[in-house]
């Protein structure tokens, strides 16, 4: 079987979901045609030898009527290069424009369209952005594409505004994590990704500032980022971009793992934090609210006053840190396995080669 993967942006949970897709699957042969690398020349180390890569420069995120034209055109000139396409599977939302119109182009049915984040649930824009959104997304599925969320909520979205859609959840390898120690004399409370607005530094940043009377909590950002000018309060520490090991090993010493994102797919910097059993304290929007048991594996939030006061919760429980954290890991084993990820898209391939 043969599947051709394009995504505008490879990069953050893109690269994770390929990475763990590719390596889970080795009897699938696997293309992947990709734009914005930053992080390609570390990335691709981590993909299985046989895996294709070929890049697409032309594709950027930002509508550019010219520019996209001319990725349109490269992509179609990739696609007809390819021989023997069974399944042309598209990642995000410029790709899964562009992508589903280069398939009708060159006669390629079978495609699949996996948003990782609808663009219609972005909070940084106005609603009249976000409705301009959707309209796009039914404007294009006169282009045939099946939509398949990482999460249960994605999928729900997309049926709410009349779009047919499936979900397989996101899923990953992880390490046998050992058992967690009790808090040491610094309560370490982490969160990962890229400073920037989905993420919410400035939320992040609010929390944090609530404690900076307690000098046994202390924040860390692992990541960086072009809003990391919010990251102001004296108790964060910001890591900048490491590599793997440097992030598990903040995680492996953490106490609790916070989100402030303003919108999901679903995160894989949440289910890393999972295999390291750490409890979740989340904004409460979809994908995030697919990984949070309230009260059993952590807390959903709204507010700040609301982040604030669960931080104290754990900070003087630490019975109810440790049991949020064990069901965390378990979760992550029964729900979010690279295994059921893998079976998933499986099954998602050959149901459309059969029909």
């Amino acid at each position: 079987m043969k599947i051709i993967h394009v995504t505008e942006a490879f990069e953050g949970g893109v690269i994770e979901f390929l990475r763990c897709l590719t390596n889970s699957t080795p009897d699938i042969q696997h293309t992947i045609i990709y734009g914005r690398h930053h992080f390609f020349d570390k990335a691709y180390k981590s993909f299985p030898a046989d895996v294709k890569f070929i890049a697409w420069p032309e594709v950027n995120t930002k509508i550019s009527p010219g520019k996209d034209i001319k990725a349109l055109r490269h992509l179609i000139k990739i696609l007809k290069g390819e021989k023997d396409i069974d399944v042309i599977h598209l990642h995000s939302a410029k790709a899964g424009i562009l992508g589903r119109i280069a398939a009708r182009r060159t006669g390629n049915k079978h495609v699949i369209y996996a948003p990782h984040g609808a663009t219609f649930l972005r909070k940084d824009v106005s609603a009249f952005a976000r409705t301009a959104f959707a309209t796009i997304e039914r404007a294009v599925s006169i282009f045939p594409a099946k939509v398949i969320g990482v999460s249960k909520s994605e999928a729900d979205a997309y049926k709410r505004i009349g779009i047919k859609a499936n979900h397989v959840n996101n899923g990953k390898f992880f390490p046998e994590s050992p058992e967690k120690k009790a808090p040491g004399d610094i309560f370490t409370i982490v969160t990962t990704g890229r400073a920037m607005r989905q993420k919410n530094p400035a939320l992040f940043n609010h929390i944090a500032s609530a404690f900076t009377d307690n000098d046994k909590i202390r924040f860390i950002w692992i990541g960086d980022g072009n809003e990391r000018e919010f990251l102001n309060s004296p108790n964060i520490e910001i890591t900048g971009w490491v590599d793997r090991s440097e992030v598990e090993k903040n995680l492996r010493l953490a106490d609790l793992y916070i989100s402030t994102a303003l919108w999901e797919g679903l995160s894989y910097a949440v289910l890393e934090a999972m295999s390291m059993r750490l409890p979740l304290l989340l904004t409460d929007c979809p994908g995030n609210n697919d990984l949070v048991e309230n009260g059993i594996n952590g807390f959903l939030y709204n507010y700040p006053a609301q982040a604030i006061d669960f931080i104290n919760q754990y900070f003087n429980n630490h019975e109810l840190l440790k049991a949020h954290g064990q069901t965390s890991y378990d979760m992550l084993r029964t729900n979010f396995s690279v295994e059921q990820m893998a079976h998933g898209y499986r099954e998602v391939y050959s149901a459309m080669l059969n029909n």
